[in-house]
């Protein structure tokens, strides 16, 4: 599946004016390594087209970390390793950048998501925020309009990630396994001054997850796409990280029950929450001395419900006027 990831984003960076690049991070077993490498297009790694770069551990937060500080461009685009990527979505996603000042009061601008199994008019862009911050997929949106937060496909700026962001912050710390990254950098950005935007584009598809086969062993090659193998921590512990991190014990205890519900399985709360307020101490510090405003202002507040208000009222000015 890298392999089908790789070739679309190469066909989908052909529109782009200037130097683009694919950045792999590997971060698989160093026996799997050189099996991986026969199924990518090896010649675009002479003109440099595709750069490739080691990890020698499994965590998904400090793979992305390491891609993105390699990375060269102004811009940084966010794809899962399993995806085909949409017509004109790359290049969709650098023109609403370049129109919005370079995306130097933006957040980040999201592309919509699919998946495989799904028909396209179910993509989405964004996550409801109503009850809390697990809560049900929102919307596609035919216009440009800012949105919450979700996971990949995203374009930011590079100096963005690094020099405003944070990044991945505690979760890369600490290798955390697969959980909360997305809501953890999704939900900053508002906190800091920055605001999310939905671009009306076609959707990336989601390839997976794939079912676990009922005899034998997992393919070898997928070995990582098991969540319990990934980090050093238990199974999403990131959300109730992140939670602390972005709003404190009430935004962990605001999400206390989806967490349980969703992911009960594989995380014991009870048993962790202690030490997810441990983890998270460090970039909680900091992210309270330099955010604009608190998460409890955000979800009073709803910026991005705001923009959309004005903005059909605006839209209805216009019809009446016509």
């Amino acid at each position: 599946m890298l392999a089908v990831t790789v070739r679309s984003c190469i066909e989908e960076l052909k529109p782009i004016e200037g130097e683009s690049e694919v950045v792999i991070c590997d971060n698989s077993d160093p026996e799997l390594q050189e099996t991986l490498l026969t199924y990518l297009p090896n010649g675009y790694f002479k003109d440099r087209k595709i750069r490739l770069h080691y990890q020698k551990f499994p965590c998904l937060f400090t793979a992305r970390e390491t891609a993105i500080k390699h990375a060269l461009g102004e811009y940084i685009v966010c794809v899962d390793s399993h995806m085909v990527i949409g017509r004109d979505m790359i290049l969709d996603l650098v023109e609403f950048m370049d129109r919005k000042g370079h995306g130097k009061e933006i957040g980040f601008a999201h592309a919509p998501i699919s998946w495989m199994h799904q028909h396209e008019r179910m993509a989405r862009h964004d996550r409801d925020m109503t009850q809390n911050e697990l809560g049900n997929w929102g919307t596609a949106y035919a216009y440009e309009q800012m949105m919450t937060w979700k996971g990949m496909p995203w374009i930011c700026r590079k100096d963005f990630w690094h020099d405003v962001l944070g990044g991945y912050g505690a979760l890369a710390e600490h290798k955390v396994s697969w959980g909360g990254g997305d809501m953890h950098i999704g939900i900053k950005p508002w906190l800091l001054g920055y605001p999310n935007w939905a671009v009306p584009t076609s959707p990336a598809i989601h390839c997976g997850p794939f079912p676990k086969p009922k005899k034998g062993k997992a393919d070898p090659k997928a070995k990582y796409r098991l969540y319990h193998t990934s980090g050093e921590t238990p199974h999403c512990l990131g959300f109730l990280i992140s939670c602390y991190v972005l709003g404190g014990e009430e935004m962990m205890n605001r999400n206390k029950a989806k967490i349980a519900q969703r992911f009960g399985r594989q995380l014991n709360i009870d048993a962790n929450w202690e030490r997810a307020k441990k983890l998270g101490e460090k970039e909680k510090k900091w992210l309270d001395s330099v955010k604009v405003r608190t998460f409890e202002e955000l979800l009073v507040r709803r910026p991005w419900d705001e923009y959309t208000s004005n903005s059909r009222r605006l839209l209805g000015s216009v019809a009446g006027a016509r």
